[in-house]
């Protein structure tokens, strides 16, 4: 019986190896750790490159929406000018001058109206 209780508890004796993990010896001509190590790596740069490739992407994203935005603001101001200049250049008042100046035209006399049914 103190033999069983021995053995489980992993004190067979001096010198003896029981509850240890031996292991042995890699074999020098076995590349399996070689081929799992250059495939960890390249999964890792192809992993680190698209991470660079998301983030310049993302960055020359950024600077073409700054540019959008501001030719869209330099846009909108132009847009405003002409509005106004357009508005500027329909009032009556600036017809009415350009007429009456340069052109020497003068509103019609009552006689010079000819009312047609």
């Amino acid at each position: 019986m103190s033999q069983t209780i021995i053995k489980k508890m992993g004190l067979a004796g001096p010198g003896v190896l029981t509850a240890q993990d031996v292991r042995t010896r890699r074999n020098v001509r076995d590349l399996s750790f070689l081929y799992l190590a250059m495939l960890t790596a390249l999964a890792m740069l192809l992993i680190a490159g698209a991470f660079l490739w998301s983030r310049l992407t993302v960055v020359n994203l950024g600077y073409e929406i700054s540019k959008a935005s501001t030719s869209r603001s330099a846009l909108l101001e132009q847009n405003k000018r002409l509005k106004f200049e357009f508005m500027e250049l329909k009032s009556p008042e600036r017809i009415e001058r350009i007429a009456s100046g340069e052109l020497s035209l003068v509103h019609p006399k009552g006689e010079q109206i000819i009312n047609i049914r």
